[in-house]
């Protein structure tokens, strides 16, 4: 199922792709079609794919730029024996839609991690001069079954979120790094799903877990974008959270901590530190600047919420690069 709609200005470009079928074929089969290379910059020398024994797929989408609008409609059968693994890695966010409800499914920096479940359609847009990169991990449901027991995903759930955390969006990195060393790129990318896999198991593994609908998953993400941006000076109340989840505060503060494995609050901070770490491994930031920056009043308390989280104080992480 792959389809691109291409008006003769090259307005926009309408893409369909079916995820039970190979990513990069369905690119390949519409590349040829006129500026579709040139107006998408993904040519076929931009799109790597590496499959393994265990019939994964990794899939790194190369950083281009977008020379046109381009919608993106991916569809995943609901009888469907394949899962998708998407990770936004770019500079840029994208603004994905499932059903009808609009959502950046994005944090400040870095991005997230999107899992595609059976039955799934979700529409993704982007506009001119959208700077993209992205990973997806394609996983059978064999793979899963292979290794765990018990399914983890809910029946019916369409969509898991995770947030992609500096320490797994390394482990991505190195994989790309090492798409031509097949043995080093699986157990990097195996290490990605374990990792997933792990953080979806334990937020949903408590014995008063909510059974959360796809609405209610939606509102949670549209209430966490109020703490996605680590800059900000006014963090909502959990009542104003609450009131933009269309839920009670107790089942606000309830579903959050199960959905995000964490405290709104602590949520937050969560984004600031790796905001934080991101800005000092690539040398923008002094420690002493992100201090001021995250509204710390001196810079030792900046650094001893460094160190609490990370285990390491801040100029080790410091890149003079």
């Amino acid at each position: 199922m792959n389809r691109i709609d291409l008006p003769i200005k090259c307005v926009s470009l309408k893409i369909t792709l079916d995820i039970e079928q190979d990513l990069k074929d369905q690119f390949r089969s519409v590349i040829d079609a006129d500026n579709f290379d040139s107006a998408s910059g993904y040519a076929n020398d931009k799109i790597k794919l590496i499959k393994f024994p265990d019939q994964t797929e990794f899939y790194h989408f190369e950083p281009v730029e977008h020379k046109v609008p381009i919608h993106m409609t991916s569809i995943n059968a609901k009888e469907s024996e394949w899962y998708l693994i998407h990770m936004n890695i770019g500079v840029d966010m994208q603004l994905k839609r499932m059903v009808n409800h609009p959502t950046d499914y994005h944090r400040f920096v870095p991005s997230g991690i999107l899992l595609y479940c059976p039955g799934i359609v979700i529409k993704t847009d982007f506009s001119v001069g959208h700077r993209s990169e992205l990973a997806s991990i394609r996983i059978p449901r064999s793979f899963i079954n292979s290794y765990y027991e018990n399914s983890f995903i809910k029946e019916g759930q369409l969509l898991v979120y995770e947030d992609l955390e500096y320490g797994i969006e390394k482990k991505i990195r190195a994989a790309i790094e090492a798409i031509n060393n097949k043995l080093k790129c699986h157990t990097l990318v195996l290490e990605v799903i374990e990792h997933l896999f792990n953080k979806i198991i334990s937020n949903s593994s408590s014995s008063k877990a909510i059974a959360l609908h796809n609405d209610d998953i939606n509102n949670l993400l549209l209430a966490s974008e109020f703490l996605r941006n680590p800059l900000s000076n006014h963090i909502p109340s959990i009542k104003e959270l609450a009131i933009i989840a269309k839920m009670s505060p107790s089942k606000f503060k309830a579903s959050f901590k199960q959905f995000f494995g964490r405290a709104p609050h602590q949520y937050h901070f969560k984004i600031k530190m790796e905001y934080a770490r991101k800005e000092l491994k690539l040398g923008r930031k002094t420690p002493i600047e992100l201090s001021h920056e995250l509204d710390y009043s001196h810079p030792s308390n900046f650094t001893s919420a460094y160190k609490n989280y990370f285990k390491i104080i801040p100029s080790a992480d410091f890149s003079k690069a």
